[in-house]
């Protein structure tokens, strides 16, 4: 399935009265649902993940992708602080930001030790699959 068409099915899914949809196509299977209690919360589950896309460009600096289309958050909440700042050193490992993706939050962490030297990105935009995200020099 095309993401276009699946970002497309859930954006109509959102916006519709239903909620609960699946949807299967050969090897591919995606289930939505919503909760209809307006008064209650829903908690968005966090998933930590270490498939950023990463290319080495030269001399020890790598550039980060992200590995899914989805919504770039530098903050776990928008009270807290960036998780990285420009000039900033991180250790493999660290949480460099996070990707909102229906509704879950995935967590993406450094690949290497090193500093941040650009973030391509502003808090809230979309960003599509293999965008570059940040630059880290090792």
């Amino acid at each position: 399935m095309d993401i276009r068409m699946l970002r497309r099915i859930i954006k109509e899914f959102e916006n519709s009265s239903l909620s609960k949809l699946e949807i299967t196509e050969k090897d591919f299977n995606v289930k939505l649902e919503k909760n209809t209690n307006q008064d209650f919360e829903v908690l968005k589950p966090i998933v930590t993940t270490n498939q950023s896309l990463v290319h080495e460009v030269k001399d020890n600096h790598y550039i980060l992708e992200s590995p899914l289309v989805g919504t770039y958050y530098e903050a776990s909440s928008p009270d807290q602080a960036p998780f990285v700042r420009l000039n900033q050193r991180v250790e493999k490992g660290e949480v460099l930001f996070i990707v909102e993706a229906m509704k879950v939050m995935n967590e993406i962490k450094s690949p290497v030790s090193g500093v941040i030297k650009k973030i391509n990105v502003l808090d809230g935009q979309t960003v599509e699959f293999g965008q570059k995200i940040m630059e880290i020099e090792e």
